[in-house]
């Protein structure tokens, strides 16, 4: 209940547009912290998409090699029908 009230305060405060705002913003982030929607409030970046993170190693390393020499040449296999159609161990 607490965090009800907090949030009824916060539309006192700034007017249900804003807070409805900033609440759509943190579910899209899967944010349900009460203080945090707050401090999206006073900072008024309710209506600004936050950047996402980068994902680590989409940066090319130094160190990294080329994909080409991980190919391997691989030997194509033929398959040999069996005339007699009988099962051969």
């Amino acid at each position: 209940m607490r965090a009800v009230y907090t949030l009824l305060g916060l539309v006192r405060t700034y007017g249900p547009g804003p807070v409805d705002a900033a609440c759509a913003t943190a579910l899209e982030f899967d944010v349900i912290a009460v203080p945090k929607i707050a401090s999206m409030l006073e900072q008024a970046t309710e209506n600004t998409t936050p950047d996402m993170p980068v994902a680590a190693g989409s940066e090319s390393s130094r160190f990294a090699r080329d994909p080409s020499e991980y190919a391997t040449n691989r030997t194509q296999l033929t398959l040999v029908p069996n005339p007699d159609n009988t099962i051969q161990e």
